[in-house]
This record gives structure tokens, sequence and C-alpha cells, in this order.
């Protein structure tokens, strides 16, 4: 299958995923979440693959959702919330082979919540994580804040979390959150590194040990809770003044409702 959004490629056991839309930082565009789904799902049924390396082009791993979008987030009733919720997030975090992160640029949102589903993260030293729901007026879906407080600790996950604080790739490898930081042009070349020794070792063991470890993390998840915040979070004038305030480029003005 070709791909729009992203590059596909494949060699020895080891699969590769670019998000391929430089120019919106690798924001969630038209088309890129079922992109993402149809990818996972095509290395899920592969047995030659046994690791995958998820990284961008450019300055942006992921930035997120489109802000650009003035609906992005809008929602009108809490029922249709449940029902529509997205699961770009479940495949990533589902899914049942190695994944490694090359995190070369921004991670926001939706971006930062990939970078949750990885199992290595390799950061680039120019790599910036963010969770920046509270100057959006919205809750994020997904992994977010239950597996950055087990990433990070709870004290690291407020700062990020509840204050939508950034952090760099220097922050991220001494805050736990990634395995190693590099410069810039050893990233990709550091990631398949890790990626060909994996790829060496016993796929049924990976998948084995993996879901061990994914236990862990699974019995803290509150998923229903999760996305019940996050429905009723987007149905908030803060959320709409929120993305407003980025369209326009000015501090938002919040009102608590």
């Amino acid at each position: 299958m070709s791909y729009e959004n992203l590059i596909y490629e494949k060699n020895d056991r080891i699969a590769t995923v670019t998000f391929n839309r430089p120019e919106t930082l690798n924001a969630f565009s038209p088309g890129m979440g079922e992109e993402l789904t149809a990818v996972f799902d095509e290395m899920e049924q592969d047995d030659d693959v046994v690791v995958t390396v998820l990284t961008g082009v450019g300055r942006g791993f992921s930035a997120g959702a489109n802000m650009k979008d003035p609906n992005t987030h809008a929602l009108d009733a809490v029922a249709d919330g449940m029902k529509r919720q997205p699961t770009r997030f479940n495949y990533l975090w589902d899914y049942r082979k190695v994944l490694i992160g090359a995190i070369n640029g921004y991670a926001y949102g939706a971006g930062m919540n990939m970078v949750l589903s990885c199992d290595i993260i390799i950061a680039s030293t120019a790599a910036r994580f963010s969770l920046p729901a509270s100057k959006l007026g919205i809750v994020h879906n997904g992994p977010a804040g239950n597996a950055l407080a087990l990433f990070v600790g709870k004290a690291k996950a407020s700062e990020m979390y509840i204050m939508s604080r950034a952090i760099d790739g220097e922050d991220a490898y001494h805050w736990g959150l990634a395995n190693k930081v590099v410069p810039p042009d050893q990233l990709l070349p550091e990631a398949m590194a890790w990626a060909e020794e994996i790829a060496a070792l016993a796929p049924l063991s990976l998948r084995l040990i993996k879901e061990d470890l994914k236990e862990s993390f699974d019995h803290h998840f509150n998923y229903g809770a999760n996305r019940l915040r996050a429905t009723m979070s987007h149905m908030t004038e803060d959320r709409e003044e929120g993305h407003r305030a980025v369209r326009e480029k000015r501090a938002p003005i919040f009102k608590g409702r």
C-alpha cells in the first residue's frame, strides 16, 4: 500500500515509519490517522517485521492536532464524543511488536501520546516534548498523563501536564522519558543500531516480554474515565478560546466554563 502522509520502509526485519508532512511539523493532516491505522495493521500482520522505528521528517516528530481547523477538539454532546472517540493511539499502544521512537523534533499533544506508546525512545537534542492541554482548555485522550507519570514520576509529569511546559531532549533523558539523547545527525543511526540489536532477538520472546511490561502500565489506566474527561473538556468555552488564541497567536483568556 502507498501512503501520502507517511513513508513506509522495511529492511531485514526492521520497519521504519516516517511522518512526511514537514510543512505542518507533521501535525495530523486529513488522512494521517487512517494511514497510521493502515500501516500499523500491515506491520502487525507481517511476520517479517520484528521491530519498528517511528520518526518524522523536518523539525517535527508530530506537532499533534491540526490547530488551524476551528473544529479541532470541538464536540456538541458527551454521547457523540464517547462514540466518536478516536482510536489512533490505541493501535500504537496495543501494537504487539517493539516500537522505537526516534524523536527528531516537536512532539506535542497527539505527537507526545505517540511517544508515550513507544517501548524505546531515542531523543534528538532538537526534540521538544509537551502535553499542552491546559493551554488549549482540554484534556488529552490516550496514554497522556497516566503514562507520563509512570515514565517520569508525578512531580515532573505535573510540570509537563498541569503547567503545559515543554521539555527538550536532554530533560527527557535525565527525567527518564528517553533511553538516550544524541545530536540530530546521530538520531537515525542510533535508533537503527538499537533496532538491529532487537531484530536479532527471538520475536516470540520479544512479544511476550512486551506484554509483560505493558501489563504493569495497563493496570494504572482507566480508559473510560479518561475518555469522559476528555470529551467533557472538548465541549467547553475554554476549549474554544484556547484554540482561537493559538490561531490568533495571542494569550488565551479563560473563564472556567
